[in-house]
């Protein structure tokens, strides 16, 4: 089992706006793909910067390559709407593991 996790680092005064983009937009094309089991959105607890929220989306995938090709598609056009709307204002990356 494949999980694809995607880190957002977000200024807190753009965190609710950042959780309701997450929760109608992100999640709902993470499920319309088919090619994940139930995602996960969880606020990080370790705080990187007093400035700023962290938040995780974690995914499950039978597959690296499904995984691969979906985020290297529709994910790639949902970060260019996460930066138009906000910026440098949130970082994000992505990290591919395997469940042991």
């Amino acid at each position: 089992m494949i999980l694809l996790n995607t880190s957002f680092h977000v200024l807190k005064s753009l965190a609710q706006d950042f959780e309701s983009w997450a929760k109608n937009v992100y999640i709902p094309a993470v499920k319309e793909s088919g090619i994940f089991g139930e995602p996960q959105f969880l606020r990080i607890l370790v705080e990187v910067d007093p400035a700023l929220a962290s938040y995780s989306i974690q995914m499950p995938s039978p597959s690296l390559e499904e995984a691969t090709r979906w985020h290297d598609e529709t994910a790639a056009l949902l970060h260019d709407d996460l930066c138009s709307r906000w910026g440098e204002n949130i970082v994000y990356f992505s990290t591919y593991m395997e469940v042991i």
